[in-house]
């Protein structure tokens, strides 16, 4: 049944994606609004086969890599949901599906193929669990922040083109995507640090390789909030530098 549910909620979000596409190309801006509304149903059908996972496994369900993309998926859309009208990004949904419905088609053809089966630890240590969630939440953060350079990235060409086409008017301010990028970064290395300051407290010590990939990450982010902080990047060399960042986390996943 788990399957359903995530095969489900990657239909939702392609449906929503397309919608939106539509919507946009015909200048018919309230329509993406229902994105919100497709966004929450992906989100219902995502929780739901977390619940199931994590009920099998009696923990945290991220035991698989298949787990760890749709848990990722998820972050990306709880968070676009905490924050993006907060940042005024209503967009931000319809540029992070398609990174949700890939991630989520990844995940299922692995779970087909050759689902691991229930993998319950002997013992249900808090700290591994809070060490791995929030490592994961800042993971969506970073996406979205890599997302929103996106949105720079097109909205910067738009403006330069002398030309805009309607998706230049859909766009939030360049202003609102810069200050939004800045505080996704920052939100995902306050969690990421939260994650790694967990696994000095797991009962059973993290291995080198994943402590150093872990420890990678965070540096990689933070160097890049540093050098942003002294050298006040421009907007386009922050927004090239989330995508590359996020890159880089996302190839560092197998050693997770």
């Amino acid at each position: 049944m788990d399957d359903i549910y995530l095969i489900i909620s990657s239909l939702i979000f392609l449906v929503g994606f397309v919608l939106a596409v539509v919507s946009l190309r015909a200048g018919r801006q309230g329509s993406v609004r229902l994105n919100i509304g497709l966004a929450v149903t992906g989100l219902i059908f995502q929780s739901l086969f977390l619940k199931e996972r994590g009920a099998l496994h009696g923990r945290c369900p991220i035991t698989n890599g298949a787990e760890v993309l749709v848990f990722i998926s998820w972050s990306v859309v709880i968070l676009y949901l905490a924050l993006g009208r907060a940042f005024r990004l209503s967009l931000l949904g319809v540029f992070s599906m398609p990174l949700v419905f890939m991630f989520q088609c990844i995940a299922i053809v692995s779970l087909l193929s050759s689902d691991p089966g229930a993998r319950p630890p002997a013992t249900l240590d808090p700290w591994l669990e809070l060490h791995a969630a929030m490592s994961l939440l800042a993971y969506g953060a970073f996406g979205l922040a890599g997302i929103a350079g996106v949105m720079y990235l097109v909205q910067d060409r738009q403006l330069k083109s002398h030309e805009p086409g309607s998706l230049f008017y859909s766009l939030p301010p360049i202003r609102y995507l810069t200050d939004a990028m800045l505080r996704l970064l920052v939100i995902g290395t306050v969690m990421l640090t939260i994650g790694i300051v967990a696994a000095f407290f797991m009962e059973t010590f993290p291995d080198a390789l994943h402590l150093t990939v872990s420890g990678a990450v965070w540096i990689v982010y933070v160097a890049l909030l540093i050098i942003h902080l002294v050298s006040h990047l421009a907007p386009k060399q922050l927004s090239i530098s989330a995508m590359v960042a996020f890159g880089f986390a996302l190839l560092t996943l197998s050693a997770l």
